[in-house]
């Protein structure tokens, strides 16, 4: 079962999906500062197309890295 805050922006999978990246990257931080900055921006682009997140040189892969870039460096393409 996966639980989530009543007030974020996220859906179960994307909440995941950050959770997941930050619990590999930040070796299991979880920064509150920017939290629901960041949650808007993965929903927002999450939200998009492939073919829009291409054009941007994203992947929905690498969506939560780039939400993060500022904290644990460059957005690499993944």
């Amino acid at each position: 079962m996966s639980f989530r805050p009543a007030n974020s922006l996220l859906s179960p999978r994307q909440s995941l999906e950050l959770d997941w990246y930050l619990a590999n990257t930040g070796l299991g931080c979880n920064p509150l500062t920017g939290r629901t900055a960041r949650e808007a921006e993965f929903a927002r682009l999450d939200a998009l197309p492939d073919a829009a997140l291409r054009a941007m040189g994203l992947t929905r892969e690498g969506l939560a890295a780039y939400v993060h870039r500022d904290l644990f460096g460059p957005y690499r393409q993944q």
